[in-house]
């Protein structure tokens, strides 16, 4: 028993040791950074106002898109923000856009896809679910629309000049810092740029950030290493695992190719299982590896984050059976195509 259980577990901590060289300091880290600065220097607040149910198309969808990507959320963790700013006033579209996109595109999970199974998948991941969540949010709000509301009177504000101009000096030199650790292969060349990006970060909080500001920005950083990295640890542990343990040829027989049934597969099961945030990542890679056709794997890349089988029971209560059905329906044919497409360009 003991023999068979040791290689098992090594295979697991390989996993880990192998990640942990190649995708923690260079992408990871700089993820974390851009989360968590992202969830405090943003001012969220003024943004949601913009959601409303008589905000203009064009302002309230992209906006919303805008709030999911500041979060690092799962299908279940979203639940209490999609139905606080749905309580403040928000559009039945734009909230359901904001649902899909939190779980499907925050910065943390494109950066993770991008790192471990390829930029393509990730660009591919990033596009088809911005694209589908303002399908879906206009769908459903044409199929359910809203009633007016004319006691809102808190749109029209706008953030501070000043506010955007140092927050894009930030943003730049922190995607500057994954950019080159990811992309410069000359070891001593990335280590300098990267040390002069860290002294410009550090001149930017300086100058155009309060020490409070900063405090924020590392509390809530701690606080996303906290919460996601033991999940990601262990999501690496388990995709070890499970690349020993099943054969390559049981993947490749069922999802290897681009056929319809291929890509319903990985729908059908990531569209019920429930993974903690990011964790269908390092799966997705071990899938990949055991030899899952890339249509499939996209298409499990954009139903797994957003809906579960606790997700769908959950938001059910705040949006009624018809909604919750066509949503559900709309993620499923909609994961599906854009596996095909991208399958089909990239076969």
């Amino acid at each position: 028993m003991t023999i068979e259980f040791l290689p098992i577990v090594e295979a697991g901590f390989n996993a880990i040791l192998e990640y942990l060289a190649s995708h923690t300091i260079f992408c990871l880290v700089p993820a974390f950074f851009i989360a968590g600065a992202m969830s405090t220097l943003i001012p969220k607040d003024k943004l949601l106002k913009y959601l409303g149910k008589d905000s203009p198309k064009y302002k309230a969808y992209p906006l919303a898109v805008v709030a999911g990507l500041l979060l690092a959320a799962c299908s279940c963790t979203v639940i209490p923000l999609f139905a606080g700013i749905r309580k403040s006033g928000a559009g039945l579209g734009p909230a359901m856009v904001f649902l899909y996109t939190a779980p499907a595109t925050n910065i943390v999970a494109v950066l993770y896809t991008g790192s471990l199974i390829g930029w393509d998948i990730a660009f591919s991941r990033i596009g088809f679910s911005i694209s589908f969540a303002i399908l879906i949010g206009l769908t459903i709000s044409r199929m359910f629309p809203d009633k007016p509301d004319y006691t809102n009177t808190g749109f029209g504000q706008t953030v501070e000049q000043s506010s955007v101009k140092r927050l894009i000096f930030l943003f730049a030199a922190l995607i500057a810092i994954l950019f080159v650790g990811t992309r410069v292969e000359t070891e001593w060349i990335r280590h300098i740029i990267e040390i002069i990006l860290v002294g410009i970060i550090a001149l930017i909080m300086w100058k155009m950030f309060t020490k409070s500001e900063f405090m924020d920005w590392m509390k809530e950083t701690l606080g996303f290493v906290k919460t996601i990295g033991p999940l990601l640890i262990a999501g690496v542990f388990f995709s070890g695992i499970l690349i020993y343990l099943l054969p390559q040829n049981i993947i490749s027989d069922y999802v290897g190719d681009n056929s319809l049934f291929a890509l319903i597969m990985p729908v059908a099961f990531g569209a019920f299982a429930y993974f903690p945030t990011l964790v269908e990542v390092p799966m997705a890679n071990a899938f990949l590896q055991l030899g899952m056709a890339k249509g499939p794997l996209l298409a499990y890349l954009l139903a797994d984050p957003v809906i579960s089988l606790p997700s769908i029971l959950a938001v059910r209560k705040y949006i009624g059976s018809k909604r919750i059905a066509v949503y559900v329906g709309m993620i499923v044919v909609l994961s599906i195509l854009g596996g095909f497409i991208y399958g089909s360009l990239n076969g």
